[in-house]
This record gives C-alpha cells, structure tokens and sequence, in this order.
C-alpha cells in the first residue's frame, strides 16, 4: 500500500459505523443483547450520552487547536514538517484517536444496546489499526526516519499496548 491510497479517512468511518447504528435503532435489529428498559426514555440516559459527547467534541476541539499550534493537520494530508513528542503524544503515538470511544459509549448508555460499544467501537478501532495508522506511520517514517524509530521504539501505539 503507498502512502496516497488511504481514501476513507477516520470521520468518514465514524459516520459509515453511525449510520449502521441509526439503521440498527429503525428497524429494532440488534445483534447483541438489549436492556429490557432503555436508558433514552430517563434524563439520566440523556444526561449521560450528552456528556459522552461533549467530551468527545472538547477533545476534538484541543486536538485541532494542538496541531495549529504545531503548525501542522490533523487530517494528515502532508508530512509532518516536524515530529511532535510532548504530551499528549509522549504517552500514546495515537492520543487523540483514543477518545473516539465516547460516542460509542454514549450510544451504548443511550440506547440500552450492547452493539455501539462492544461491536461497532472495536470495527472502527480495527479499521483505525489495520488501515489508517500504518499509513500513518509509513508517512512520519518517511518524513523523519530515525527519529521517528526512536519514538516509536519508546512509546506505544496505544499507550498501553
């Protein structure tokens, strides 16, 4: 795979795995167990998924504003001019992608399912894994060779695995 033949990139995914949901909650077709009683029909459920996305929405924001800083694009359309290791990237190589499970949860949380979090959350991570970070990394190779092999010699993917 080259470096340019990444097409579908993480928020394109994300709403590919939302609409899958929405389709999901229309027709009543769960593949995993659902509570009897949803959470959605108690301001409690509201209140919970609410703040799942909030939290995710505020983590989007200060990502954005933490690559403008850096005079670089979290979208990744160029090389990184420079390798950026100061937190949060000194403990996860992909920190700002560790806060796409709140939706999920959120949905969870909301719609009394198990499928956002236990299977469309680990589709879209598996997505992230195998298609989007290796290119990824093929690009920060490039762009800062050892260095780069430096880094990601010290710090995990994930940060904890």
């Amino acid at each position: 795979m080259t470096v340019s033949e990444v097409r579908i990139q993480p928020p394109q995914a994300f709403l590919i795995q939302l609409l899958v949901m929405l389709t999901q909650w229309t027709s009543g077709v769960w593949l995993l167990p659902v509570r009897h009683a949803s959470p959605s029909a108690t301001p409690l459920g509201w209140a919970l998924f609410s703040l799942c996305v909030v939290a995710f929405l505020v983590s989007k924001v200060w990502m954005v504003k933490f690559f403008a800083k850096h005079h670089a694009s979290p979208m990744f359309k160029q090389h990184a001019k420079a390798l950026i290791t100061e937190f949060p990237f000194s403990a996860a190589r992909n920190p700002f992608y560790l806060m796409d499970f709140l939706p999920f949860l959120g949905l969870t949380l909301l719609l009394g399912t198990l499928d956002p979090l236990l299977l469309h959350c680990p589709l879209f991570f598996l997505f992230l894994n195998v298609y989007i970070i290796p290119a990824e990394e093929k690009r920060l190779l490039l762009a800062h060779g050892g260095d780069y092999e430096a880094y990601k010699s010290r710090v995990k993917r994930w940060g904890f695995f």
